[in-house]
């Protein structure tokens, strides 16, 4: 079902454009070097084909936003 609203549990530290700064090192050639994000890698690739990067980002921020995948600062970090 496709709601009107979301409402997402904050986990991540910094605000959505922090995020959304830090999921530009992410790309079509580097995601498999994030092995965190696997789960993702099929709707990453796909939606960067169909819609572009700024898309494919915006399919990870909810899961880094709740904590369910951590963010490409707190992989690099270790």
């Amino acid at each position: 079902m496709i709601h009107d609203k979301y409402t997402l549990t904050k986990v991540y530290p910094g605000s959505i454009d922090e995020l959304k700064d830090e999921l530009l090192v992410v790309t079509i050639e580097n995601v498999k070097s994030f092995k965190a994000y696997k789960s993702k890698w099929d709707d990453f690739y796909s939606m960067w084909q169909r819609f572009g990067p700024d898309a494919a980002r915006t399919i990870l921020i909810p899961s880094i936003w709740e904590g369910r995948l951590p963010s490409p600062k707190e992989i690099e970090n270790g």
